[in-house]
């Protein structure tokens, strides 16, 4: 992403989607920290549509909530609250990532994303705003220390972890956005680009209206349905709601320690892991094959150092720990820090699916707790636009190389494996990022 790009989206978001409910300098700092890490996903134009295929989709949409009844019915919605529900949403035009179908012989082109360029993690990893985002987040762990007590003690997961999260996701509640969620669940379950993801979580907020548990009012979203103090969809609030204020009820809207309670419940199901860390920073070593990056090369901790694993800055590894499944992380090549993961990265990495999401959670968590930056720092690297990310991906792919479910645009461990695979095979050197030299080999 250009700085300049950057800085315009950031002051839009400000402006149109965020409200600052007491203003203060850490805050505001904390939120534009948040903003510039999630500016690229919302940055997509509004569509454009003419007014006759506007007209025909609204029309088309009141059939499409209508063709829900039987789904709801089954899912215990009282033929009351889908009426109620349905009333009340409408079409969300200006958000992002739609991709419209053809109605009436029309098909409008879908939003275009804008070309951000993907490089190095570093530019994530600003010192000055995780340092902020510490400093609130330990004053908001003395805030509701009896609540963080009593979540540890019931899911084993810490309270510098939760707290990361609920900074990472809103500033710790610094931020609202005010979607309204039904209408864009139901947008983006009709004109999104994945429909088939977000009509259950459609049906699922018609669910959790039905159980009266806020007024249906206060069911604000982002762009793309996440809820709550910790952002989270309605599917997984249904799976993991957690009372965390001892009320009896689980109102992740209102009550912090209810959406803290709820995320922690959930990384406990993820597989979290009392008494580890969520990844030990490692010394950059060519005796660490970065070909086995991810979770399909896990293996004991014990082998790892016996390949050339060492603990940055001298630390030592914790007592009892040889035996534990781990996993090699290199989010840049050997461009940058490398880690040992265990298994309670994975259980974060199922709340975001993006490493880099992983990686400031658990520095963020680390900050919170005491620390502070990863010790190795984050080179310079070659920049690419997703589009040509994913010309990169095509010949690889054709080459016989695995990267990954889809062919996406993103750096992920999938193309970086292969391309350190293939730097072996052409006889170049291994670092596992697909820089310039090796995109010219490929032709």
């Amino acid at each position: 992403m250009k700085a300049n790009s950057a800085s315009r989206i950031i002051a839009g978001m400000m402006k149109h989607l965020i409200r600052i409910h007491k203003p203060h300098r850490l805050a505001v700092a904390a939120i534009a920290c948040v903003l510039s890490l999630t500016a690229g996903a919302a940055s997509g134009h509004a569509l454009d549509v003419s007014a006759s295929y506007r007209k025909n989709a609204e029309k088309a949409f009141d059939g499409f909530l209508q063709s829900l009844w039987p789904e709801a019915q089954q899912r215990g919605i009282s033929r009351k609250v889908f009426n109620a529900s349905v009333q009340r949403i409408s079409l969300q035009w200006d958000i992002p990532d739609l991709a419209p179908p053809k109605i009436a012989g029309e098909q409008p082109a879908a939003s275009r994303k804008r070309q951000a360029e993907f490089g190095s993690p570093g530019r994530y990893f600003s010192d000055r705003s995780l340092n902020q985002l510490a400093q609130i987040g330990r004053r908001n762990i003395g805030k509701y220390a009896a609540a963080f007590d009593r979540i540890e003690r019931r899911t084993g997961v810490p309270r510098q972890v939760v707290a990361a999260i609920w900074g990472r996701e809103t500033a710790f509640s610094n931020a609202r956005i005010p979607h309204d969620a039904m209408s864009v669940l139901a947008t983006q379950a009709f004109l999104g680009r994945r429909p088939d993801f977000f009509r259950p979580e459609l049906l699922a907020i018609m669910e959790i209206a039905q159980r009266g548990i806020v007024p249906v009012a206060h069911l604000k979203s982002s762009w793309a349905g996440a809820m709550g103090h910790t952002q989270m969809l309605p599917g997984l609030y249904l799976k993991y709601a957690s009372d965390g204020d001892g009320d009896g009820k689980s109102d992740i809207w209102n009550s912090i320690p209810d959406a803290l309670a709820t995320t922690a419940t959930f990384l406990k199901a993820s597989g979290w892991r009392p008494g580890l860390s969520w990844a030990y920073e490692v010394a950059p070593s060519s005796a660490l094959d970065c070909t086995l990056e991810g979770p399909d090369a896990g293996r004991p901790v014990a082998d790892w150092i016996a390949s050339g694993a060492r603990r940055v800055a001298e630390r030592k590894w914790p007592a009892r720990i040889n035996t534990v499944k781990s996993y090699l992380i290199m989010p840049a090549g050997r461009f940058g820090p490398a880690f040992i993961a265990t298994d309670n990265y994975y259980a974060i990495k199922n709340y975001n699916e993006s490493d880099l999401y992983v990686l400031y959670v658990g520095n963020l968590a680390d900050r919170i707790a005491g620390g502070g930056a990863f010790k190795t720092r984050w080179r310079d690297v070659d920049t690419f636009t997703r589009a040509a990310m994913k010309q990169v991906q095509s010949r690889m792919v054709g080459l016989g190389y695995n990267v990954g479910d889809t062919i996406d645009g993103l750096i992920g461990f999938r193309t970086r494996t292969a391309t350190g695979m293939h730097q072996k095979k052409l006889g170049m050197a291994v670092d596992c990022w697909p820089n310039k030299p090796f995109i010219a080999r490929l032709k």
